[in-house]
C-alpha cells in the first residue's frame, strides 16, 4: 500500500485564513501575507449506525470523547482567534469520522509531551496531534493511520546562511521538542561530533510556530517540520520570507492515538476513516485545506513502523 502520494507539485495552503497563529512580530520590514478566504467549513457527516455498533458500549452510552491535542501545529491543529476553538484539517477529520461513529469530540488544548502519558492514563479517550507512527509509540499506545507526512526544512529567503540539511554541523537550528524532529536533529549533531565536526546548536522550543519566529528573527538559522506545517509557515509569513531548503524525507503516517486495551475503539476509528475515503468526505476534507498530497488509501490499527 502507498503510504501517500508524490508531491510532484507546489504544496498550496492558499485556502487557508491569516489565523494568526504565527504571531510573528518579529518580520522586520517583510510584506505580511494577504488575509485569505474563511478556514474550510467542515463536512456534514450522518451517524453510520454499521460503524456505530463498533464503539465499546461505554463511550457509546457517554456519546462524546476527550481528545488531547497541542494545539498550535498548523495546518493540522490550531486555534482559532477565539483563543478556544480548535480547528485544523487533522480536527475536521477526525471529528468527521468521529461523526460517522455517533460521536462528539471534545478537544482539550495540552503540551505535545502530555498527550500520550494522558491517553495511557485515561486523562484523555484519544490523542490526536499530527503525531508520527513510530514502533516506540506504539509500545504506550494503539496508533490509527490516517494521513502521511514528511520532514521538510526550511531557512530565511535566500538560505542567507548556507544551511545544507546533511551538513548542519555549527549551524543554529529551531525544533519543536518531544517531536520525531527532535529526534532528528539530536542524531544529526551526533554526527557531526562523531565526525570531528562542530555540533549543531538546537533551541528546543513548545510549539513550532515559537520555533519559526526565530528562523523569521534570524536568531536561528533553520528548522524542520512536517510538510504541511513547513508550507503553511511560508504561506503565513508572505512572500520573500521564508523557503525551502531540500526536498521532503521520511514520509510516514499520522496516527490517532488510543489507550493500548482500547483496541475496539481503534479499530471503529480506523473503520470510520475507511468509510470515509471510500463515501469522498476525507478526499473532500484534505482537498478543503490544499493537503491531498498526504492522503492514504486505507486506515490502518498500529501499521508497520521503522
Amino acid at each position: 500500500m502507498a503510504l501517500h502520494k508524490p508531491l510532484s507539485a507546489p504544496f498550496s495552503v492558499g485556502a487557508l485564513a491569516l489565523a494568526g497563529v504565527l504571531a510573528l512580530s518579529a518580520c522586520g520590514g517583510s510584506e505580511p501575507a494577504e488575509e485569505e478566504a474563511a478556514t474550510p467549513e467542515a463536512p456534514a457527516v450522518e451517524v453510520d449506525e454499521e460503524l456505530a455498533a463498533l464503539v465499546p458500549a461505554d463511550i457509546a452510552e457517554a456519546g462524546s470523547v476527550k481528545i488531547g491535542v497541542e494545539a498550535s501545529y498548523p495546518p493540522g491543529e490550531f486555534l482559532d482567534t477565539d483563543g478556544e476553538t480548535v480547528l485544523g484539517f487533522n480536527v475536521d477529520l477526525l471529528e468527521a469520522a468521529l461523526g460517522k461513529l455517533g460521536l462528539e469530540a471534545q478537544w482539550e488544548p495540552t503540551t505535545f509531551d502530555s498527550i500520550i502519558i494522558g491517553v495511557d492514563t485515561g486523562t484523555y479517550d484519544l490523542g490526536s496531534s499530527s503525531f508520527t507512527v513510530t514502533a516506540e509509540r506504539m509500545e504506550q499506545v494503539n496508533m490509527v493511520s490516517y494521513f502521511s507526512s514528511g520532514t521538510q526544512w526550511f531557512a530565511q529567503a535566500g538560505n542567507p546562511q548556507d544551511v545544507d540539511p546533511d551538513n548542519a554541523c555549527g549551524m543554529r537550528i529551531a525544533v519543536q521538542s518531544d517531536t520525531t524532529h527532535d529526534e532528528d536533529i539530536e542524531a544529526r549533531s551526533q554526527a557531526c561530533v562523531d565526525a570531528g565536526e562542530d555540533p549543531i546548536t538546537i533551541q528546543k522550543f513548545e510549539n513550532q510556530p515559537l520555533a519559526t519566529e526565530t528562523v523569521v528573527s534570524g536568531v536561528n538559522d533553520a528548522s524542520l517540520a512536517d510538510m504541511p506545517t513547513a508550507a503553511y509557515a511560508l504561506e503565513q509569513t508572505g512572500e520573500g520570507v521564508l523557503e525551502f531548503i531540500g526536498e521532503q524525507y521520511d514520509a510516514a503516517p499520522y496516527g490517532i492515538l488510543t489507550h493500548k486495551d482500547e483496541t475496539e475503539l481503534a479499530d471503529a476509528i480506523a473503520a470510520a476513516f475507511n468509510s470515509m475515503i471510500e463515501d469522498g468526505t476525507y478526499e473532500q476534507v484534505l482537498g478543503e485545506w490544499g493537503v491531498e498530497a498526504g492522503g492514504l488509501e486505507s486506515a490502518e490499527v498500529n501499521p508497520a513502523a521503522e
